[in-house]
């Protein structure tokens, strides 16, 4: 009996082995193309996204979230860099013919790779362009595996000709729907890609809907006991205005409201545009953005069937945004709210907050946010900022300033923001708004004199941020000669030290 009582307390005395650590979470980047945060849900009424409206209920959404360039191809590159265009590394401006991202500056996926995890991405990528893409690469797959991706599945959105060779293409060939579609692509772009028309190509053979199928293929096949990043990459709702099906019309184009700055009539496209016309297009364009969240609902069920959906880290982002009639205009590529502003949402179950922020942030911040959650290290260099400071209600704001950057000639067109006030400069002369009392920006107050000071500090911000967000390949430098006393170290000078005392 003594003994026994003995055995008892030593194993009361040995420490108990400490928990094994969480699994790391899975990884959810959605990124869509051309989506203006002016139809989101939370922000219109009007719009019918219930698989987002679930993710955005549990996550923190950034109501103040700007690309770094409101086109596509200088946008995913600062995703993929953490790199504003101005830094060397990146340096386009615009969508680029031949166009080549370097992957020693590309290292987002290595840097989430180096952690343990599966990387992908599924959908449209637009990182390169031109022939540039096979310089020192003997195949593309060469390339994929050198910007730190396990797995590319490359749609970069409807075909316009039969010659095209994507997996996408290749499916509407076995499907004997190549030559239709490719008719109809063409056609549609050197016509007018905002002419609101149903897709020829039914919903269950639509691009994003195939591109959606892959990615939740693909995740249902990964091994359960090792962490995935998959980046879901849809078309949608960029142009052309061809939601298939149903989608076409779901939205009753009577019933639609159109925001205060879009005015009666404009010219765009030798054709005089009204509210009517204004209509059909944004029925068309809500109809691809609900498509888009069916799609989006499809995936995230593969999450639940893998059971790690509870504590998926989810971030939801577009590339740029769509002015969609807005002061007159369409397409991208302004720094209006429409244009320039991106939806941004961060879910993370036990970790981020439910809630809304105004603090300024961009869209490349999503790279940071995924290396941090997930215990990883980014990159030297990288202007992109974590937001899970934010996010998890420990700080308000990471950034004083989030900035734009366009143009394919001088002078190039650049824009700030703080979260309430607004400056740009442009072809066209310099904007100011105040984004609190005039969120359509109908009220430029730039020629105010009641409003210099407040000018003059936002031209002076943006010219602090671009001195402090330079490209710095001398960071970490030390003199020869520091670097020779560095090498002498404290145990060298502590012997000669200790020598003098010797008799």
């Amino acid at each position: 009996m003594k003994c026994l009582c003995l055995i008892l307390l030593l194993l009361m005395l040995i420490p108990a082995r400490s928990a094994p650590l969480a699994r790391k979470p899975d990884v959810l980047v959605i990124l869509v193309d051309q989506w203006s945060p002016r139809y989101l849900s939370w922000e219109n009424p009007q719009v019918r996204t219930p698989h987002l409206d679930k993710i955005a209920a549990e996550g923190m959404v950034f109501d103040r979230c700007y690309t770094t360039s409101p086109v596509c191809m200088p946008a995913r590159v600062s995703l993929l860099t953490g790199l504003y265009p101005h830094n060397g590394g990146h340096g386009i401006w615009g969508n680029a013919l031949n166009y080549f991202t370097p992957p020693e500056e590309a290292t987002m996926f290595r840097d989430i790779q180096s952690v343990g995890y599966t990387t992908a991405q599924i959908g449209k990528t637009h990182w390169t362009s031109g022939p540039s893409v096979r310089e020192g690469f003997t195949k593309i797959e060469d390339y994929h595996r050198a910007l730190g991706l396990d797995y590319v599945f490359d749609v970069s959105g409807p075909v316009d000709s039969v010659t095209e060779r994507n997996p996408y293409a290749e499916y509407l060939r076995k499907l004997g729907l190549i030559e239709q579609v490719a008719e109809e692509m063409h056609d549609r772009y050197v016509k007018w890609e905002f002419q609101p028309k149903a897709s020829l190509v039914p919903p269950e053979h639509y691009h994003d809907v195939f591109v959606s199928r892959e990615a939740a293929g693909f995740v249902s096949k990964q091994p359960a006991d090792k962490p995935l990043c998959v980046v879901l990459s849809l078309h949608s709702p960029h142009p052309p205005l061809d939601a298939p099906g149903e989608y076409a019309t779901m939205y009753e184009v009577g019933k639609l409201t159109l925001p205060p700055n879009v005015p009666e009539s404009f010219r765009r496209e030798m054709r005089t545009i009204g509210h009517p016309e204004t209509r059909e297009m944004l029925a068309n364009y809500l109809g691809k953005i609900s498509l888009a969240d069916d799609c989006i609902g499809r995936v995230v069920e593969s999450f639940q069937k893998r059971g790690t959906w509870d504590h998926t880290l989810v971030c939801f982002t577009a590339d740029h945004g769509e002015m969609m009639g807005a002061h007159g205009m369409i397409t991208k590529g302004r720094m209006y709210e429409e244009s320039a502003r991106v939806p941004l949402v961060v879910r993370w179950p036990g970790q981020v907050k439910a809630g809304h922020s105004k603090a300024p942030v961009q869209m490349f911040d999503v790279y940071p946010t995924i290396v941090e959650a997930i215990g990883g290290t980014v990159s030297p260099r990288r202007q992109a900022v974590s937001l899970l400071p934010v996010a998890s209600g420990k700080k308000e704001t990471v950034r004083k300033l989030a900035i734009s950057e366009i143009g394919t000639r001088a002078p190039l067109n650049i824009m700030a923001t703080d979260g309430r006030w607004k400056w740009w400069v442009e072809e066209k002369g310099e904007f100011l708004f105040d984004l609190d009392t005039d969120a359509h920006e109908m009220t430029n107050l730039a020629s105010d004199p009641a409003h210099l000071t407040r000018l003059n500090q936002m031209r002076e911000g943006m010219l602090l941020h671009l001195r402090s967000t330079q490209t710095n390949l001398s960071e970490g430098y030390k003199s020869k000669v520091q670097r020779m006393r560095e090498a002498e170290g404290k145990p060298a000078r502590g012997k000669k030290k200790a020598a003098e005392k010797l008799p």
